[in-house]
C-alpha cells in the first residue's frame, strides 16, 4: 500500500503544468514581453534621434564659423588713381560664382561673396593700391536623397585648395538674405543664409532649419 500511494504522488507530480496554468503562464509571458519590446523600441528610438540631432547640430555650427569668417571680409573697391578715391564694386553675388565664375564647376552655386586684399606693408610698392580678388563660392552638390554644402575658395580668378565640405544633410538650396539688395554696387551690412538639415539615416528626425547671419567688417 505504501509504494503504491508514493508512486501514484509520483505519478501526479510528473503529469507538468495543468492546462490553466499554462494559459495563465502564457498570458503573463505576452504582457511582459510587450513591455520590454516598448521599452527596447524606444531606446533604440531615442538612440536613433540623438544621432541624428548631434551630426545635424555639427553641420550648422561648423556652417555658422565659416559663414562668420567669410562675411566679415566682404567688400570689393577699386582705386581711381585720377581723383585719389575708392569706389565700391558688387561684392555679394546670389546664386552665381561672380567674378572668375568661382565654384561653379563644383556644384549649384547659391552665393558668392568677394574682396579685395591690399598688398599692405609691402615696400617698396609700384602701385601701393594694386590688389588682389578674392571669392568664397557656397556650392551645393547632390549626395543622394540630400545635399553636401561645400566652400570653394578663389583667388585671382582660379580655385585655391579642394572644396571644404561644410554641411552634409542640406534638404536643398540654401535661401541668401541681405539687409539691403544683395547685388547693388553697395555691400550689404548683413548678409544671412537660411538652410534646413535633416539626417537621411534617421527618417524619424525631423530635422532644423536654421538661419545663420553675419555682418561685415569693412566700412
Amino acid at each position: 500500500m505504501r509504494v503504491n500511494l508514493w508512486r501514484a504522488r509520483r505519478q501526479r507530480g510528473a503529469d507538468g503544468f495543468t492546462l490553466i496554468e499554462m494559459v495563465i503562464s502564457v498570458a503573463i509571458l505576452g504582457i511582459v514581453s510587450a513591455a520590454l519590446f516598448e521599452v527596447v523600441f524606444q531606446y533604440a528610438k531615442t538612440t536613433g534621434d540623438t544621432g541624428a540631432r548631434l551630426a545635424e547640430s555639427t553641420d550648422q555650427q561648423f556652417i555658422s564659423t565659416r559663414w562668420q569668417d567669410d562675411v566679415s571680409s566682404l567688400g570689393r573697391r577699386t582705386f581711381n588713381a585720377a581723383t585719389g578715391t575708392f569706389s565700391t564694386d558688387q561684392s555679394v553675388f546670389v546664386g552665381g560664382g561672380g567674378p572668375g565664375s568661382c565654384g561653379s564647376s563644383v556644384g549649384s552655386v547659391a552665393v558668392t561673396l568677394a574682396w579685395n586684399e591690399f598688398a599692405v606693408g609691402v615696400a617698396p610698392a609700384a602701385d601701393p593700391w594694386v590688389s588682389t580678388p578674392h571669392q568664397v563660392a557656397y556650392v551645393t552638390v547632390p549626395n543622394g536623397t540630400r545635399f553636401l554644402l561645400q566652400r570653394v575658395r578663389c583667388k585671382n580668378g582660379a580655385t585655391v585648395g579642394l572644396p571644404v565640405t561644410v554641411a552634409h544633410n542640406l534638404t536643398g538650396t540654401p535661401t541668401i538674405n541681405c539687409d539691403t539688395t544683395c547685388g547693388a554696387t553697395t555691400p550689404p551690412d548683413r548678409v544671412s543664409m537660411t538652410f534646413t538639415v535633416k539626417d537621411a539615416a534617421h527618417p524619424t528626425s525631423q530635422g532644423y532649419t536654421t538661419t545663420v547671419s553675419a555682418d561685415r567688417r569693412q566700412g
